[in-house]
């Protein structure tokens, strides 16, 4: 009997700590890029360049990193802001804005789509 409870014991402990690390590792992944700071400050039109002259460079360089990349917003697609047509930002809140403005996105680079021509943001959010 004493056997039983050893083994239920160890049983209990071994699943309480795998449900601590399953939350552990699937809620570590979530950022707050409002809050956090970010690590460069740069035009579309200029990162877009980076990206076009030396892709795996720049991807080295920028590769789920927080940005702020400003430019003119030329397409606005439910809650994807498109960029100077080379920067496409999937904002968290959809906000109102206006074709052919100037707007400051922040947001954490994903890629580079070779095919598209086309750098990807997600969890953008307009800087104010």
């Amino acid at each position: 009997m004493e056997k039983f409870f050893k083994i239920l014991a160890i049983l209990v402990v071994v699943l309480i700590l795998g449900f601590f690390s399953y939350n552990y590792v699937m809620t570590a992944g979530a950022r707050d890029l409002e809050k956090e700071k970010s690590e460069f400050f740069i035009s579309a039109v200029d990162v877009f360049g980076e990206f076009s002259t030396n892709s795996e460079m720049a991807t080295a360089k920028y590769i789920n990193k927080a940005v702020e990349i400003s430019g003119k917003v030329t397409s606005v697609n439910n809650n994807v802001i498109t960029l100077d047509e080379k920067v496409s930002c999937q904002l968290q809140v959809l906000e109102k804005v206006a074709l052919n403005s100037q707007v400051k996105i922040k947001g954490r680079v994903t890629g580079y789509d070779d095919l598209l021509e086309e750098l990807k943001l997600d969890q953008c959010l307009i800087v104010k």
